[in-house]
C-alpha cells in the first residue's frame, strides 16, 4: 500500500505501474490516496492527484468526488468546487453497483455534497440550480424533520415541499446579508413554504439580521413560543445576553410558556455573558416554576457556563453531582475552560475523558496539546500529535472570510494569495506594538511571527484597507472554528486603536472600544 504515499506529479510513471503488481482492482489504491488528501483538507495535493488519475484513464469513485465536494465545502473554495463538477458532468461516470437502489442512494448523496457546498460557498443561485435538476428529493424529508425539529419548529416546517430543505440550507449560510436574506424572505412566503411567523424571523436571525428581525418580530399580532424562542436564540447567538434575558422576562410576563429549547437559548445568553448567578436561577427554576425537566443538553449549559468564567472547580463539582452522566458535549466544555483559563492538572483529566468517550474529536487531542507547549511540556505535546496520526486524526483547517462589495474573500492561515495580499500584511505590522507590548504576554519570537498568519487576523486586516478609514463601518469576519485567546485579544486591541466594531462569527463575537461582547 506504498502508492497512497506517492506524490501527485509521480501518479503515471509509479501509481498505475505500482498497484498492478500488487494486483488490486484498478483504481482502488488511488481513490483511496484521493480520499485521504480530501479528508485531511490538503485541496491543492488532491485536485492535482485528481487530474492525473483523470489523465491516466482511473475511474474516480462516487466516493471520491463525495469526499472532494465536502473539502471543497469545508474550505469555501467556489472555482474549484465548480471545476469538479463540471468534470463529473461531462464524464458522466456512474459506479457499476447491481443494486438499482445503491446507485440511486450514491448519487443522490453526491447531489447533497454538491448542494451543501454551492449552499457554503454562498452560490446560490448553483444551489438552486443542483435542486431543480436532482434525481431524487424524497430523503430530504428527513433531514428537513431533523433540522427543525432541534429549534421545536416540526408544525411551522410543510415537509412535503422539498424546496423549504433549501431555504432552510440558505438560512444557516453564514455569508449572505442584507438583500439576500430579504428576498429568501419574500420568497419563502410567497411560496408558503414556511409558516409566516417562522418566515418573519428565523431567516434574518440566523444570518444575525437582529434590526430586521425586530421589525418583523414586532410586527406579529400574536408570536407563539416558536417565534419567542427564535428570537431569543438570536440575540444569544449574537452575544446580546442582555436583550435576550429581557426577552425571556417579557415573554413570561405575556403569559407564554418556556420550553426546553428556550431555556438551552437562555442558558447561552448566560454562558456568553459570564452570568454564573443567572444561569444557576434559571437552571433551578425550570422544573420548579415551569415544569419543564432538564436534560444532558441543559446540564451542559451550565458546565460551560463555570468554565468559561473560569470557575473550573465548581463546574468539576457539577458534573459529578448532576443526576446523569457527563457526555462527551460535557467533558468538551470543561476542556475549553481549561484552555481558555491554563489550568493543565484539570484540562488533563478532561482531555482523557474526552477521548474515552469521543476518541474522533480533535479537540481532546488540540486543547492537551496547546496546555502541554504553553507549559513547556514538550513530550507530552509530542504525544497527543502521535495519538492523533496513530488514530488518522487532522485537526480541521482554520479558515475565515469577510464578504466586501457582494464578493467573498476567503483567507487561511499564513494565506499569501490574495491580490491585496503585500497590503494586508503591512496593515498588520501597522500592530506591531501590540505584538511587542506588555498587553500582549508571548515569550517566543515565533509564536508571535506564527500568529500574524492566522486567519482572522488577515480578514481583519482586509477589512481595514478595505474600510478606507470610515470608522463607523464594521468589519464582520466570519470563521470555521473558534478564534484563539490571543486573536480575542487582537480583535480587541484594534477596535480601541481604529474605532472599528469588529465582529468575529462562529458565534458572534463583537469587539468595540477595547471591549468585548463576553466580558472576557
Amino acid at each position: 500500500m506504498t502508492n497512497s504515499a506517492y506524490k501527485a506529479r509521480e501518479f503515471r510513471s509509479n501509481s498505475v505501474v505500482g498497484f498492478s503488481e500488487i494486483g488490486h482492482e484498478q483504481g482502488q489504491v488511488e481513490n483511496l490516496h484521493l480520499v485521504s488528501l480530501s479528508k485531511h483538507g490538503k485541496l491543492n495535493e488532491a485536485l492535482e492527484f485528481f487530474q492525473e488519475m483523470d489523465k491516466a484513464g482511473v475511474s474516480i469513485s462516487p466516493y471520491s468526488y463525495q469526499c472532494l465536494f465536502e473539502a471543497c465545502r469545508e474550505l469555501r473554495s467556489l472555482s474549484h468546487g465548480r471545476l469538479l463538477h463540471d468534470r463529473m458532468r461531462t464524464k458522466c461516470e456512474n459506479p457499476s453497483v447491481t443494486l438499482q437502489n445503491s446507485v440511486l442512494q450514491i448519487n443522490a448523496s453526491i447531489e447533497t455534497g454538491i448542494l451543501n457546498m454551492y449552499v457554503k460557498c454562498g452560490w446560490l443561485v448553483g444551489a438552486k440550480l443542483v435542486f431543480d435538476q436532482m434525481a431524487v428529493k424524497l430523503n430530504f424529508g428527513k433531514q428537513v424533520h431533523a433540522s427543525v425539529a432541534k429549534l421545536g419548529m416540526e408544525s411551522e416546517v410543510s415537509l412535503g415541499t422539498p424546496l423549504g430543505y433549501f431555504y432552510i440550507k440558505c438560512s444557516s449560510f453564514e455569508g449572505y446579508r442584507g438583500n439576500i436574506g430579504g428576498q429568501v424572505h419574500a420568497d419563502v412566503i410567497k411560496r408558503s413554504l414556511v409558516g409566516s411567523q417562522f418566515g418573519k424571523s428565523a431567516l434574518y436571525l440566523k444570518c444575525g439580521c437582529l434590526d430586521d428581525a425586530r421589525e418583523v418580530f414586532e410586527s406579529m399580532d400574536n408570536p407563539d413560543i416558536v417565534s419567542w424562542t427564535a428570537f431569543i436564540s438570536g440575540h444569544a447567538y449574537y452575544g446580546n445576553a442582555s436583550e435576550a434575558l429581557r426577552l425571556f422576562e417579557k415573554m413570561v410576563s405575556c403569559g407564554m410558556k418556556p420550553n426546553s429549547v428556550t431555556f438551552i437559548a437562555v442558558l447561552t445568553a448566560c454562558s456568553h455573558a459570564g452570568l454564573v448567578a443567572e444561569g444557576k436561577h434559571y437552571l433551578d427554576t425550570m422544573l420548579r416554576i415551569y415544569k419543564v425537566a432538564p436534560t444532558i443538553d441543559h446540564y451542559d449549559c451550565m458546565i460551560d457556563i463555570y468554565s468559561r468564567a473560569g470557575q473550573l472547580d465548581e463546574a468539576l463539582k457539577f458534573m459529578k453531582d448532576m443526576p446523569c452522566e457527563p457526555d462527551a458535549m460535557s467533558w468538551k466544555c470543561f476542556l475549553s475552560g481549561c484552555w481558555t483559563h491554563k489550568n493543565l492538572e484539570l484540562g488533563e483529566i478532561a482531555g482523557e475523558e474526552l477521548r474515552r468517550l469521543d476518541p474522533e474529536d480533535t479537540a481532546g487531542y488540540v486543547l492537551p496539546f496547546n496546555l502541554y507547549t504553553q507549559a513547556g511540556k514538550w513530550e507530552e505535546a509530542a504525544e497527543m500529535m502521535k495519538l492523533m496520526n496513530e488514530r488518522m486524526l487532522k485537526k480541521e483547517l482554520s479558515c475565515s472570510w469577510i464578504r466586501e462589495k457582494g464578493k467573498i474573500h476567503r483567507f487561511i492561515v499564513g494565506d499569501k494569495h490574495h491580490p491585496q495580499t503585500h497590503e494586508i500584511y503591512e496593515k498588520l505590522k501597522e500592530f506591531d506594538d501590540f505584538m511587542e507590548g506588555d498587553v500582549f504576554q508571548c515569550s517566543m519570537t515565533e509564536r508571535r511571527e506564527q500568529l500574524l498568519d492566522h486567519s482572522e487576523r488577515l480578514a481583519i486586516a482586509f477589512g481595514l484597507i478595505s474600510a478606507n478609514g470610515n470608522a463607523r463601518a464594521p468589519i464582520k469576519v466570519f470563521k470555521n472554528l473558534r478564534a484563539c485567546p490571543d486573536c480575542h485579544e487582537f480583535a480587541k486591541h484594534v477596535s480601541l486603536v481604529t474605532g472599528h466594531e469588529i465582529v468575529i462569527r462562529r458565534r458572534f463575537h463583537h469587539f468595540k472600544e477595547g471591549k468585548y461582547s463576553c466580558n472576557d
